[in-house]
C-alpha cells in the first residue's frame, strides 16, 4: 500500500494526444477492496484514465502510484507492477489457435515462472471461478462473446493481481450475454477485489459500485455513493447525462 493507506494514487494527470487535452489534472485515491465505477459520455477520457492507471497510457504531466510504487519513475519495472494488474479489454484479446486453458496457462508459465503443471492447476481453478470448467479444451471460436471474456477475466485472474481493470468488458457483447460477465464481476467484487470499472451499464454501477465517478470533457465531475448520484445529481452535466442513460 502507498503510504497514506491507499492501493492507487494518481497526482495531477495531465493527457494530451496531440493539441487534444485528453485528462485535465486528475486526482484519484483508491483503497484496497473498493469498487470504483467510471461512468460518462464516449470521449470523455474514462479508458484513457483506466489506461493510465496501468500506464498503458503514459501521463503527459502528474503521478501514478501503486501499491506503494511510483509508476511513473523512470526506472519502476513497469512489467513487474503491471504483473500484479489484471486487465480486462472491450476485445477479448484470446489467442485464437490456443484452447482457453493454453490462453490462461501461457503468462503463468512464461511470465511467473509456474512449472506447467502447477500453470495448469491453477488455470483449472479461475476457468471454474467463472463457471468455465467444462470449457477448457475449447478454442475461442466454439465459445460464445459471453464465454470468451469470462475466459479473458479468468486469465487475467490466474496472474492473482491485486487490482482488476475492466474497460467497458460488456460493451462488445450481445445484450442477452451481458448479464453472465456481469455476474462473475460482482461476484469478484464480492470477495474483495479491488476493481476501477468504465462501464455503461448502470444497474451494474448502482448495485456493486462502491464509488461512482461521472467524467466528461477529462475532469471528474461529480462522485460519490452510486445511490446519491443516481437520485441526486448535483451537477448539471451529470443530471443530463444520466436523463439520457437511465
Amino acid at each position: 500500500m502507498n503510504e497514506d493507506g491507499t492501493l492507487i494514487r494518481l497526482d495531477g494527470i495531465h493527457k494530451w494526444f496531440g493539441d487534444l487535452h485528453v485528462l485535465r489534472g486528475i486526482d484519484l485515491a483508491i483503497v484496497p477492496q473498493e469498487v470504483v465505477v467510471l461512468i460518462g459520455p464516449s470521449g470523455s477520457g474514462k479508458s484513457t484514465l483506466l489506461r493510465t492507471i496501468n500506464m498503458l497510457e503514459e501521463p503527459t504531466e502528474g503521478g501514478v502510484w501503486f501499491d506503494g510504487i511510483e509508476l511513473t519513475h523512470i526506472r519502476t519495472d513497469l512489467n513487474k507492477a503491471r504483473a500484479r494488474m489484471g486487465m480486462v479489454f472491450q476485445s477479448f484479446n484470446l489467442f485464437p489457435h490456443l484452447k482457453a486453458i493454453e490462453n490462461l496457462t501461457l503468462a503463468l508459465i512464461k511470465v511467473l515462472g509456474l512449472s506447467r503443471e502447477e500453470a495448469i492447476g491453477l488455470a483449472r481453478e479461475q476457468l471454474a471461478h467463472v463457471g468455465l470448467s467444462d470449457k477448457a479444451d475449447s478454442y475461442p471460436s466454439q465459445l460464445s462473446g459471453g464465454q470468451q471474456q469470462r475466459v479473458a477475466i479468468a486469465r487475467a485472474l490466474a496472474m492473482q493481481p491485486t487490482l482488476m481493470l475492466f474497460d467497458e468488458a460488456t460493451s462488445a457483447l450481445d445484450p442477452e450475454l451481458v448479464g453472465e460477465v456481469l455476474r462473475v464481476m460482482q461476484e469478484l467484487a464480492e470477495e474483495g477485489m479491488t476493481m476501477v470499472v468504465v462501464t455503461h451499464e448502470m444497474g451494474f454501477a448502482r448495485e456493486v459500485g462502491n464509488r461512482l465517478l461521472f467524467m466528461d470533457q477529462g475532469v471528474i465531475m461529480e462522485e460519490g455513493l452510486p445511490a446519491d448520484v443516481f437520485a441526486n445529481p448535483q451537477h448539471e452535466r451529470t443530471k443530463e447525462f444520466l436523463s439520457q442513460v437511465l
